[in-house]
């Protein structure tokens, strides 16, 4: 048997598993690829081998600040506007301008773009928008503040951030780690690692009784990434790494086409597909005495998919934390 190596030879492997070409399968080709999207969904959400961890960099710029805007978004384009027409940002409670930002239009004078040359700063809440312009009318624009990093599609889970605060705990020759090496590395050898091992551990609890961690909250379906912390504390152009949790596409990582758990349940899920499709038809007699049962091959297709995702919970997928409290 060939292994499927791309997303059509997995489609026509689910197929042939079901009996194609010997038999017809009553599913439209777009409600094969929608359940291979839902297979590949549920895939990614609970098996072990569809993420991986990674740590993510991204570099602070100037429409990240929290007082500072991000960027507008066009709610309606009205009419007649010409290319290079301002927006002007109104504070509307504190804060003050200077976010500079022309529009781009379509033939019709629609506003379809917005540039930015300037985000502007101290901003303390929202402003409203409205477009400088001789000629149009019509339009409705709306902005949101910093105070966020947006993170890839591909990124499921965001844990922390590593540290940006002052460490009591530093790394450099004035530290206690560098002084304890200099001053008794020598003869470690001949005594307990013990005394060392307590010091060290000792001083990370200060620190993180003292300092703490980061906190940053993240929501995957807006993939905004908030960082709970005095933005002045890191300087524009700082980079910040993030230790989050990717899926892998199976666009990059053809392998994924061969798992076999995912082969049965995406032939699961279009089975399931086909006896939905022949439902209404049930009990109609063909030419020949052939009579349709699509709720047969409904039933089996819902009894395979609950022992798949059944063993996907309990077999594949990686047990989750227990937190007391």
């Amino acid at each position: 048997m060939a292994v499927p190596v791309t997303r059509e030879e997995f489609k026509q492997h689910c197929l042939r598993r079901l009996g194609a070409p010997v038999l017809q399968v009553n599913v439209d080709d777009d409600q094969v690829e929608d359940r291979i999207d839902q297979a590949l969904k549920y895939y990614q959400e609970f098996h072990y081998d569809a993420t991986e961890k990674i740590y993510f960099k991204y570099r602070i710029g100037d429409a990240d600040r929290p007082d500072a805007i991000h960027h507008a978004n066009v709610v309606s384009g009205g009419i007649s506007y010409t290319n290079g027409d301002s927006l002007v940002f109104t504070p509307t409670q504190g804060g003050r301008n200077g976010a500079v930002a022309t529009v781009t239009t379509d033939a019709n004078g629609v506003i379809s773009d917005i540039t930015f040359s300037s985000y502007g700063s101290g901003f303390a809440v929202i402003p409203d928008v409205t477009v400088s312009s001789n000629t149009g009318s019509g339009a409705s624009l709306t902005c949101d503040l910093g105070g966020y990093i947006e993170l890839p599609d591909s990124i499921i889970g965001a844990v922390q951030v590593f540290d940006i605060s002052t460490s009591i705990v530093s790394h450099d020759m004035f530290s206690i780690q560098y002084q304890i090496a200099l001053n008794d590395l020598w003869s470690l050898n001949t005594y307990s690692m013990i005394p060392y091992y307590t010091t060290i551990s000792h001083l990370s609890l200060i620190q993180q009784l003292l300092m703490g961690s980061q906190p940053i909250r993240y929501t995957r379906h807006r993939n905004r990434l908030y960082v709970d912390m005095n933005w002045d504390r890191v300087s524009r152009t700082s980079w910040l790494v993030f230790t989050c949790y990717q899926s892998i596409s199976p666009d990059e990582f053809p392998d994924i086409w061969s798992d076999i758990w995912l082969q049965r349940y995406t032939t699961a899920l279009i089975k399931q597909q086909w006896g939905n499709n022949l439902k209404k038809f049930g009990n109609q007699m063909l030419p020949g005495g052939i009579v349709f049962n699509g709720q047969t091959i409904y039933d089996e297709a819902t009894n395979e998919l609950s022992v798949l995702e059944h063993e996907m919970i309990y077999t594949y997928s990686i047990p989750g934390e227990m937190f007391l409290g």
